[in-house]
């Protein structure tokens, strides 16, 4: 048996012996290829649309304040205009992963992801290299109106470092309990 063109159905229309069903009885005739393609095309970007809804790809990001693992806030910008409205001259690292990287954090004696535990300023007693060190973080050095613990800062590579301040104070070594004020530097 050969199978003849003219004998294929047509999509837009029922064929020959073809019956009518419950629900296609209330449909109106005249669909066309083109109507199938659109409502195929519309449940592909619906599903599209779902999936980036469920996968929060599709949602605008709100900043939030963050906040240290000792509840201090910190901003939730990346540019430090909250802290410092006309911003400020960035200084180098002087210790740490990021000395030779370009320079993120302000203020502070010395700056440095050596100050820092988790992303945030040190906190307790450490020992290091001999030196006993009793770091505390601190909320009152950074801000005009709102004492805050950190800020973010994008470099010209667009890397993003949180700045979380601190003071540090060291016994042995030479050092007989000096307090300096200490900045953490950690990548974001």
């Amino acid at each position: 048996m050969t199978l003849e063109l003219a004998r294929i159905p047509g999509l837009d229309r029922p064929g020959p012996d073809a019956g009518g069903t419950r629900a296609g009885r209330k449909l109106k005739a005249g669909g066309t290829r083109r109507t199938f393609l659109r409502a195929v095309a519309l449940g592909a970007l619906t599903l599209g649309a779902t999936a980036l809804d469920w996968s929060g790809l599709s949602r605008v990001r709100k900043a939030n304040a963050e906040f240290s693992p000792y509840g201090m806030p910190g901003f939730d910008r990346n540019d430090c205009h909250d802290a410092y409205p006309t911003g400020y001259a960035e200084l180098p690292d002087t210790s740490g992963a990021y000395v030779n990287a370009y320079a993120a954090c302000f203020g502070g004696f010395w700056r440095g992801s050596t100050y820092c535990d988790a992303g945030w300023h040190k906190y307790g007693t450490w020992n290091e290299g001999g030196i006993q060190v009793d770091h505390q973080p601190v909320a009152n050095t950074c801000g005009q109106f709102v004492g805050k613990n950190a800020w973010r800062w994008t470099t010209p590579d667009q890397k993003v470092y949180r700045c979380s301040d601190g003071f540090s104070t060291f016994w042995g070594g030479g050092y007989t309990g000096q307090t300096y004020l200490t900045i953490c530097r950690a990548a974001l």
